[in-house]
């Protein structure tokens, strides 16, 4: 079994180059040439979720939370990862890593807090949905 897990981390990335130099080959352009704008985005996205993933993991931890922005920025990370590999494949499947929509900006432009996950009932009262009805009632029986 380790032996096929060893096959699967050697072989994968020796077809995905071998395939990204047929590509490039096909294209007419140098071999390097598709190499290089994946490994310099890759690098990018890694230096800035590096410092975006500790303080969101901080936040996190200390809201007792474990909320969607960590998810997205491990995400955001894998994808920089697969960057940063060799190939265009690898490169496709982070560039979907990448587009996915992040559930953090839905849960911002909805209103609630990145670091909210904590129930109304723990809520201050300020920020709890104050709607009252006022009126009077009369049981029937």
């Amino acid at each position: 079994m380790p032996l096929i897990f060893l096959l699967i981390l050697v072989g994968l990335p020796i077809l995905d180059v071998y395939a990204t130099l047929r590509l490039a080959e096909s294209l007419g352009v140098p071999g390097i040439a598709m190499f290089v704008p994946g490994v310099i985005f890759g690098v990018m996205i890694m230096k800035r979720e590096t410092r975006q993933f500790r303080s969101r993991f901080v936040g996190a931890v200390q809201s007792m939370a474990l909320n969607s922005m960590v998810f997205d920025s491990g995400r955001r990370m894998l994808a920089a990862l697969l960057f940063l590999s060799p190939g265009f494949v690898s490169d496709v499947f982070a560039l979907f890593l990448i587009l996915i929509p992040n559930r953090s900006l839905a849960r911002e432009t909805s209103g609630q807090s990145a670091f909210s996950d904590v129930s109304d009932s723990r809520r201050s009262p300020d920020t709890r949905d104050t709607a009252v009805v006022d009126g009077e009632y009369r049981r029937v029986d």
